[in-house]
């Protein structure tokens, strides 16, 4: 008997385990499946961010503990906030697009698997804006927010520890107590293709503010000219942020640059119907959606509008009147509306001033609006790289606030500072002093679009935790997050063939179509590594990087064109001649240049003082005007590329004279700016200039034998037009002179 109950007992205590066992299985699993969510052929781009097995942005504390409870069948328990809290969107489409199942309950059950509670009093969050605290043990997750939006975020890294293994839906246990050491994080978008995209973006990642500057409408002629009527879009995007963002507490800017470019007349700030257009069609159904005005007056502000020269005298003025009158308005029935304001002077102090007033009084002058305005500024150069704090402080005391920086520049080594999705944004760490974020207001990165998601995520996770940013460690978690795990590796070879492509500016030139073969062989390898993602969730991974149709679709239309151009006779003419150039290749096409003859040719790179880059103009309609080609480029007497210089070497001065031939191109302005050429200090020619500005085109000088002398000469190029602006016209650009003998 005694032995019959001991084999009973045993027997028991074995089944009493084995329950343990199964019951650890359903609810807790080992840390083999850490690092196991690829998700392959499950191409939803909502399943982003992926799992990676920790929280990003870094946590300020965190604790990863390795079990992970089943979401199959999950109790939501809410204190003191309901079920439509638009905070637990996010979770919820979590939980079911990973194939878990939820429910809302008052007290969970021994059937639930996972409980959540949400707002848990008995959480004691730390006492900073927008903190939050997640505590867990056995298969419970207590959520509680120090504010609205700590909970938001406290939703937001709960979500990151959400996955999929063998076909379960698991979460990890963890232990967080965080905040951000920035309170306001974001982005301006160039583009507006989605905008659950970027409110998606955005919560997974803790971003709060947006710009959308560029405009939300679909309808690309409604943004170039503001003055013309609302389309419907631009109220259904409306109507969708008012959806998204709004209900998070996100604060949102919309607008457009209410300037004069092209064949748009420039904004007159005295004019009633300028004034009415701006509140009516923007203004007042921005602030109807719960948002802010984005005021971009950038790049085009000058020449202010007659009108206003003669009632304000100065755009200092005539920007503060109608700032103040759009602001008084608004706020009579939005009491708490913002308005973002991007002066003509967003940078300041270590450039030039290229416009013709004074910088700190313009600047003073914005300092006097109400506290409700945001005043943006890039720093102390329009693209700013390092930043001193006193060019911090001097920004600050010239607009008696805290700047909302707006960065123009990633600070990665590819052309066009491109930001290939793997790329590390060591910038964040090599740029800024220590303290620099506690003495802007706001940080975002202009032009943050979906192709920089990589250099976005990056900023998400310095702003909020600057100490311990590591930009390695961060972009690997960041693109893992957006594009998956298996997608990683690819993603860094598609970085390093494009990265092939650097040196050539994806330009033509005569170095790319020497470099054919090389160029061809990346593109193929590209579209090899695109096949490759394509079997990993093509579409989702192409979503959130845009790495095909914006990167290798770039470059691949680069190859194109080299290909073309290798055809071209005038290429194959002169492609083996040692001195082979850009410019050799337009003034033979341009019929200027005979490769046999004895002429002189003088490229854009042969002179000093100008300013050398590729040059093109394109009107608002994207009609071509001015072909785009490299070009020596002179502004007003007033700035540092005035005038420029060349030298030639003539051994045997003919005595029938000579013919320089200049092939150049007046600015967009109708007036024609006024330029002087001398050669050796004598003057060829000094006044208006006869270039058209509608095309490149050639004019030819005399230049008498007594100019010349034996051995080496000076050409000199100026353009004396009286201003200031480096930037702007008044400019005259040269793709290249011919000197040839009578």
């Amino acid at each position: 008997m005694k032995k019959q109950s001991l084999q009973y007992l045993n027997n028991m205590l074995f089944c009493f385990i084995l329950i343990i066992i199964i019951g650890y299985t359903n609810n807790s699993v080992g840390q083999s499946l850490v690092l196991d969510n690829s998700m392959k052929g499950v191409d939803n781009p909502y399943m982003m961010p992926y799992y990676t097995g920790e929280i990003l942005p870094t946590p300020q504390k965190v604790a990863y503990k390795n079990k992970y409870v089943s979401l199959a069948n999950t109790a939501i328990i809410l204190n003191n906030i309901p079920q439509n809290d638009p905070r637990l969107k996010y979770l919820l489409e979590r939980i079911s697009i990973y194939g878990g199942k939820y429910e809302f309950v008052n007290q969970a059950n021994t059937l639930h698997t996972c409980i959540i509670k949400i707002n848990d009093d008995t959480l004691t969050p730390p006492q900073k804006p927008q903190g939050y605290t997640i505590k867990s043990n056995a298969i419970t997750f207590s959520l509680k927010g120090t504010d609205f939006q700590g909970l938001l975020w406290a939703i937001s890294s709960l979500n990151q520890m959400i996955f999929v293994k063998d076909g379960k839906t698991l979460i990890r246990l963890l232990d967080v107590t965080d905040w951000p050491d920035m309170q306001l994080r974001g982005i301006l978008p160039e583009s507006v293709a989605d905008i659950k995209q970027y409110a998606h973006l955005m919560v997974a990642f803790k971003l709060n503010v947006v710009d959308f500057r560029a405009g939300i409408s679909k309808d690309g002629e409604h943004e170039i000219n503001w003055r013309l009527p609302r389309s419907s879009d631009f109220q259904e995007r409306l109507n969708q942020i008012q959806e998204l963002l709004t209900p998070l507490k996100i604060e949102w800017y919309a607008g457009a640059r209410f300037l004069g470019y092209d064949q748009v007349p420039q904004i007159n700030c005295s004019s009633k119907a300028d004034f009415d257009i701006i509140y009516n069609n923007f203004a007042l159904p921005i602030a109807r959606a719960g948002g802010n005005l984005s005021v971009q007056f950038d790049d085009t502000r000058f020449p202010i509008h007659p009108d206003d020269i003669t009632k304000f005298r100065t755009a200092s003025k005539a920007d503060h009147y109608l700032l103040t009158k759009l602001y008084e308005k608004l706020k009579s029935n939005y009491p708490n509306i913002k308005i973002a304001f991007c002066p003509p002077f967003y940078w300041g102090p270590k450039a030039a001033n290229p416009y013709p007033e004074s910088r700190a009084n313009y600047l003073n002058m914005m300092g006097s609006l109400p506290d409700a305005f945001a005043i943006y500024w890039t720093g102390p150069r329009v693209r700013s790289e390092t930043i001193e704090q006193e060019d911090v402080q001097w920004e600050t005391a010239h607009i008696n606030r805290k700047p909302y920086v707006f960065q123009n520049k990633i600070g990665t080594a590819h052309d066009f500072d491109f930001h290939y999705i793997t790329d590390p944004v060591y910038s964040l760490k090599n740029w800024y002093y220590n303290g620099y974020l506690k003495e802007i207001k706001a940080y975002m990165l202009n032009g943050g679009d979906i192709n920089k998601s990589g250099a976005v995520v990056s900023i998400a996770d310095w702003t909020w935790n600057t100490e311990k940013f590591d930009p390695k460690a961060t972009i690997k978690d960041a693109v893992m997050k957006l594009a998956g795990s298996e997608a990683y590796p690819i993603l860094k070879n598609i970085n390093t063939e494009l990265s092939k492509f650097d040196t050539y500016n994806l330009d033509i030139t005569i170095k790319s179509i020497r470099a054919k073969d090389i160029l061809n062989n990346a593109l193929n390898n590209l579209e090899v590594l695109k096949k490759s993602l394509e079997k990993i969730n093509g579409k989702s991974v192409e979503f959130w990087t845009a790495v095909n149709s914006s990167h290798i679709v770039r470059v691949s239309r680069f190859v194109a064109q080299v290909n073309q151009a290798s055809q071209d006779p005038v290429v194959q003419q002169i492609i083996e001649r040692e001195d082979a150039s850009v410019a050799m290749y337009y003034a033979v096409s341009d019929g200027n240049l005979d490769t046999k003859s004895n002429d002189i040719l003088l490229k854009p790179a042969d002179f000093t003082g100008a300013g050398v880059m590729n040059f093109g103009y394109y009107n608002a309609r994207e009609e071509i005007l001015i072909e785009d080609r490299p070009a020596a480029i002179i502004t007003g007497i007033g700035t540092s590329i005035s005038t420029m210089h060349t030298s030639f070497s003539i051994n045997t001065i003919s005595s029938k004279g000579y013919q320089l031939i200049i092939t150049g191109a007046d600015d967009f302005l109708k007036k024609k700016c006024t330029i002087k050429i001398e050669v050796n200090n004598h003057l060829i020619f000094k006044g208006h200039n006869t270039f058209r500005n509608t095309a490149w085109n050639s004019q030819t000088f005399t230049i008498p034998p007594s100019y010349l002398v034996s051995g080496n000469n000076i050409l000199t190029i100026s353009n004396i037009s009286n201003t200031g602006n480096v930037d702007a016209p008044p400019a005259f650009m040269v793709s290249y002179a011919i000197l040839r003998e009578n």
